[in-house]
């Protein structure tokens, strides 16, 4: 797949994981970037997921309980992202996010089938 981004979680701007179609294969989405780290710092962080697919994408990050604010949600079950450009913001824990690395799975209904990543994305802390 080419080179692997990297990411880091800050308040304020930050740099989204984004679910794109790649432009070589539209049986084929990516996400960008394949590893990415938060929990640097004590203050709370944010997420943000963008799908610039034309369908929306289910994302599930089965150990979100452990560095994720779980107020009002069910890590259980994906979370969706809408088509076209839009987002899902999730904060993590504002206690120091518990320390690993963390796989999750996004599905796109654009391929009826897994984005790739790194064969599944991460989520590293910190």
């Amino acid at each position: 797949m080419g080179t692997l981004a990297t990411g880091t979680a800050r308040e304020g701007p930050m740099n989204p994981i984004v679910f794109r179609k790649d432009p070589k294969s539209d049986k084929r989405v990516v996400v960008e970037p394949a590893h990415y780290h938060i929990g640097n710092g004590d203050s709370p962080r944010t997420i943000r997921f963008e799908n610039h697919t034309e369908e929306p994408v289910k994302v599930w990050i089965p150990n979100a309980d452990r560095f994720l604010d779980g107020k009002g949600r069910d890590f259980s079950v994906p979370m969706n992202v809408p088509a076209q450009g839009l987002e899902l913001s999730v904060k993590c824990d504002p206690v120091k996010p518990e320390e690993g690395k963390y796989q999750y799975h996004v599905y796109c209904e654009a391929i009826r089938d897994f984005a790739e990543g790194n064969s599944p994305p991460e989520i590293h802390c910190p």
